[in-house]
This record gives structure tokens, C-alpha cells and sequence, in this order.
């Protein structure tokens, strides 16, 4: 008699166990949507702030380019312009092809 008492047992916990999986594997699946579809929010704006970040750092970066390249352009303008000046007052004429300059 005991060995169908005992069976009964396992029974009544095989089912409570099966309902309570299904409980449980239903709110791991709704707690896993969840925190999913947080990070995808979070991601976005992070990758959102990330590109703003890059673009900012890129202009800064061309910024610095653009700057540099005007120095050198303006110590070479200015290199040309005092040899013309210093070829004028020397006497002697600056020739640009056929034309004087001066």
C-alpha cells in the first residue's frame, strides 16, 4: 500500500513541478523580451550618441587639417611675395613668361 501512496506522491510533484516549469520558462521568456528590448533601446542611442561623437572628432580632425594646410599655403605665399619684393628692389625685373611683373 505504501509503494501506491508513494507513487500518488511522485505523481502530485511531477505535476507541480511541470506547471511551475511552465510558469517559470513563461516569465524567463517575458522577463528576456523585456530586457532585450531595453538593451535595443539603450544600444540605439548609444550608437546614436557614438555617431555624433565621431562626427564631432572628425570635423575637429579636418578642422586641424584644413588649418595646417592654410599655414603652409600662407609661408609659402609669403616666401614668394618677399622674393618678388626683394627681386624689385634689387632692380632687376620679374618675368612671369613673356610679362613683367613690375
Amino acid at each position: 500500500m505504501s509503494s501506491i501512496l508513494g507513487s500518488i506522491k511522485d505523481l502530485i510533484t511531477s505535476v507541480f513541478e511541470v506547471i511551475f516549469s511552465v510558469f517559470h520558462g513563461a516569465f524567463d521568456l517575458v522577463s528576456n523580451f523585456v530586457a532585450g528590448l531595453f538593451q535595443t533601446i539603450i544600444g540605439f542611442f548609444h550608437m546614436a550618441l557614438s555617431t555624433v561623437g565621431n562626427v564631432f572628432e572628425t570635423a575637429g580632425d579636418v578642422g586641424k587639417f584644413v588649418a595646417s594646410n592654410v599655414v603652409v599655403i600662407a609661408l609659402i605665399a609669403a616666401g614668394v611675395f618677399g622674393y618678388l619684393q626683394y627681386q624689385a628692389r634689387q632692380g632687376r625685373p620679374v618675368k612671369v613668361g613673356d610679362k613683367k611683373l613690375n
